[in-house]
């Protein structure tokens, strides 16, 4: 007969698939701080460093990757820190 105690929680399917699911949501948090990074270094080298800049950059990690590489390929075509203000607005 088999022992709970002879299992080890490593070998179990359950603790594998949140093992990976954990992975797979360090990976994505992972991807989302870089590409904030990146956006805050273009973003200041567009505009300067300006608070309200700051102040924008505090609020991207609430939103989901996909639309910050949006606000990474929309930035090319922005001419003022307006352009920024609006496409935030539209897209949160």
């Amino acid at each position: 007969m088999l022992s709970v105690y002879e299992i080890k929680l490593q070998d179990t399917r359950f603790y594998q698939e949140v093992s990976a699911e954990g992975e797979l949501i360090g990976v994505q948090k992972g991807l989302q701080e870089e590409c904030i990074k990146l956006l805050g270094r273009l973003l200041r080298r567009k505009f300067g460093v300006q608070p309200e800049l700051e102040t924008i950059l505090q609020s991207l990690p609430n939103h989901p990757l996909e639309k910050l590489e949006d606000l990474a390929d929309a930035l090319l075509d922005f001419k003022a820190m307006t352009d920024l203000e609006t496409w935030l607005k539209d897209n949160t």
